[in-house]
C-alpha cells in the first residue's frame, strides 16, 4: 500500500546525490574563477572547466525535475491529510531547479 509506495519514493530521492551535487557545483564555480584569472591556463583545460561549470547545474536542474516527477507521482497513493507536506517538496524542488538554472546562466562561456 501507501507505506511500500512511501519507502520506494524515500529511496529514490537520493539526498546524498543532491548534497553531493552541491559540493559538485562549488568545486565547480571555484574552478571557473580560477579559470577567468590564470592567464597561463591552456584552452584545453579552459575549456574543460567551462564544460563541467555547465554540465554540475544542469545535471542538478535534472536532478530535481525527477524528484519532482516521483513526488507527484507518489501524490495518489498520499495519505490525503499530508499531501500538502509532499507539495511543499515539490515546491522546493522546483525552487532548487531554478537556482540550479540561474547558476548554468552564469556559468555558460561567453560568446566570443
Amino acid at each position: 500500500g501507501a507505506a511500500a509506495k512511501a519507502e520506494a519514493l524515500i529511496k529514490e530521492l537520493d539526498f546524498h546525490a543532491a548534497l553531493l551535487a552541491a559540493d559538485a557545483d562549488a568545486a565547480a564555480y571555484a574552478d571557473l574563477q580560477r579559470s577567468w584569472k590564470d592567464a597561463s591556463m591552456s584552452p584545453e583545460e579552459k575549456s574543460t572547466i567551462e564544460a563541467t561549470a555547465l554540465q554540475v547545474p544542469v545535471s542538478l536542474v535534472e536532478m530535481c525535475l525527477k524528484y519532482i516527477n516521483a513526488i507527484h507521482e507518489f501524490l495518489p497513493a498520499c495519505n490525503p491529510n499530508i499531501t500538502s507536506d509532499a507539495k511543499v517538496g515539490i515546491h522546493m524542488l522546483a525552487g532548487a531547479a531554478r537556482a540550479a538554472y540561474q547558476t548554468a546562466l552564469v556559468n555558460s562561456p561567453p560568446e566570443e
